[in-house]
């Protein structure tokens, strides 16, 4: 009876082989048409036809795509599914109001080169949001509203013209942010006191695209007293570092730009004993004289001195 039983069997696994095989040829074919169009947006125009027929996208990378006149498809709002959208080297000036449907979001990349980019107020039902990746020069009109995005961990190219700082105050979460001060409603002490609740900040760059007037709370540095930040990047007025007990202690890369600090900052950066990098950039001290002592920096690896045209010694 096994015998008989043998054939019937063999038969039975063949028909299973083929009807499998033929079921993963098909998705093999739907992955080579989706390759396909996502290397043609890349090479080409991006259209709305592609968002249209892929609704069920959680990954969406078009960098250094081509959008017909620079104008991203509203369909893009469509992909409702989508966890993670990249824009960042593209063409894009003018981004679609139905963006903001894209609420399940957890990354985007925005960070787009063009010379000024359109952007309406799409970001405030982004909830999920754990990295945001802002465009750098933003439409003179753009306000952005983000005081609802409380997940972010990261944060970049935060313009102070475009969006409020008291923003910042509930992304308790924040590890990386950088900020552009672009306008002179903020100084030094009205920043300081809206990242005062950053705790868990571990990369902080604030730049400052234009010199805003001086003024006297300037003088009191910047007071960046976070626990856990390792790395700390400033172009801004500041023409002294804050003491040293309320200097970052665990501090492992540090680069001043154009500050410019009047007095030596090695005194307070050598008391920093984890500190591994060192960048004094253009102006950033307007001394003529540095002097380490030979306790200091037990485990500096790079130092850099680049435009600091007044330094003797």
């Amino acid at each position: 009876m096994a015998e008989a039983l043998l054939p019937f069997a063999v038969e039975r696994l063949w028909n299973l082989l083929v009807r499998e095989t033929e079921r993963f040829q098909g998705v093999e074919e739907q992955f080579k048409g989706l390759k396909n169009d996502v290397d043609t947006l890349r090479r080409w125009k991006a259209t709305s036809l592609f968002f249209t027929r892929h609704k069920l996208l959680r990954v969406l990378d078009l960098s250094r795509t081509g959008f017909e006149g620079g104008k991203v498809p509203s369909s893009i709002g469509e992909l409702i599914n989508l966890r993670y959208l990249s824009l960042q080297w593209s063409n894009a000036t003018q981004l679609p109001s139905y963006m903001q449907n894209l609420k399940k979001l957890l990354y985007l990349h925005l960070n787009i080169h063009s010379y000024r980019v359109y952007m309406p107020n799409i970001l405030k039902e982004m909830r999920e949001l754990t990295l945001l990746c802002l465009p750098t020069n933003l439409h003179e009109e753009t306000t952005l509203e983000l005081g609802n995005l409380v997940k972010l961990e990261t944060l970049k190219n935060f313009n102070t013209k475009h969006g409020r700082v008291t923003d910042l105050q509930g992304m308790t979460r924040l590890r990386s942010l950088s900020i552009y001060i672009t306008d002179e409603r903020y100084t030094i002490e009205t920043l300081s006191s809206s990242l005062s609740k950053l705790s868990h900040l571990e990369s902080l760059i604030i730049k400052n695209k234009r010199r805003y007037t001086r003024t006297n709370d300037d003088e009191e540095g910047f007071v960046s007293d976070f626990v856990n930040l390792k790395q700390l990047k400033l172009d801004i007025y500041m023409p002294r570092l804050p003491d040293a007990q309320h200097f970052p202690s665990h501090l492992t890369t540090i680069s001043l730009n154009g500050c410019p600090l009047t007095e030596d900052p090695i005194p307070v950066l050598e008391k920093l004993i984890h500190l591994k990098e060192i960048s004094l950039q253009y102006r950033s001290f307007t001394g003529r004289r540095i002097v380490c002592s030979k306790d200091g920096f037990p485990q500096l690896q790079k130092l850099r001195f680049d435009g600091l045209n007044v330094l003797e010694e």
